[in-house]
């Protein structure tokens, strides 16, 4: 099937990979402990792997915001990422939710991270994506950190609870902080059963009709707001691991509906052409 991007439509769908192994589930008590992850079977570069190589044959461009664990685990992943074309950002060192740490720990959890890319590539990183979207609210001191430390661009903000506020931004907007603006791009924002939910990726969007997120999709680009997609390596994953000790909810976000991902990302990919993050800001 061919291309059926719109000449008329000015912007670009935006597609984004949260780079974390499949045991990175924040304030778990089996999981969350970084004392624990060298003892478990990494498969991260797997999933990565698969998403490249459904991006591969496409034109479209990606930004996958990298763990700082990840790239010291799997630098060879991350610059398979760089060589295919695709925009890195930061995802965190450890994966920890910001309300878990200090101002002090956040910094230097965001720098320990881009450095550890930035050595890595040998070229700046200046996006940012909080663990589980925990910047919360625009308010947030975390965000003039990020401008301190050079970045440009925030997707963290949801406008659902728990993780965010109702009030919060639903279309890439300029945030002024103390330090400066910052562009925060959040993901595409939907329903689920009646209540404001994330459709951009996650576990709404996979158990969620797909004729309406695509509609949502559809209806975003021709209001001239570019959708932002996210996904996971682990959601590609055919061979994940069980995870014993996750409650029904921890359950549903990881396993429900998982290979539905792959299934939407797909047919999204022959009809659209993606482009990573920072095209916002172009």
């Amino acid at each position: 099937m061919g291309k059926t991007d719109n000449p008329k439509v000015k912007v670009r769908p935006v597609l984004t990979v949260d780079v974390e192994d499949w045991f990175h589930v924040c304030g778990h008590p089996v999981y969350a402990d970084p004392a624990t992850w060298d003892a478990r079977p990494s498969r991260v570069e797997q999933g990565v792997d698969r998403i490249l190589e459904l991006l591969a044959p496409t034109g479209s461009r990606a930004t996958f915001f990298v763990l700082g664990w990840v790239a010291r685990k799997a630098p060879d992943a991350v610059r398979r990422i760089a060589l295919a074309g695709h925009e890195i950002g930061c995802h965190g060192d450890l994966h920890r939710r910001l309300f878990e740490m200090s101002p002090g720990e956040f910094r230097a959890d965001l720098v320990r991270s881009r450095n550890e890319l930035e050595d890595l590539l040998g070229r700046r990183v200046t996006s940012y994506r909080a663990p589980e979207w925990s910047m919360r609210t625009p308010g947030n001191p975390a965000l003039t950190v990020l401008v301190e430390e050079g970045f440009a661009i925030d997707s963290s903000l949801v406008a659902a609870a728990p993780v965010g506020l109702p009030g919060n931004p639903t279309r890439p907007m300029t945030i002024r902080t103390p330090s400066g603006p910052i562009l925060e791009v959040p993901p595409m924002m939907g329903t689920f059963f009646l209540r404001r939910a994330i459709w951009g990726g996650g576990v709404c969007m996979r158990m969620s009709r797909f004729s309406r997120v695509n509609a949502a999709f559809e209806r975003s680009l021709a209001d001239g707001v570019p959708p932002v997609l996210y996904c996971h390596p682990w959601e590609f994953d055919d061979a994940h691991p069980p995870m014993p000790g996750l409650g029904l909810v921890g359950r549903l976000v990881k396993f429900a509906g998982r290979r539905r991902t792959e299934e939407r990302l797909s047919t999204w990919l022959e009809q659209y052409t993606f482009a990573p993050i920072s095209s916002v800001a172009a």
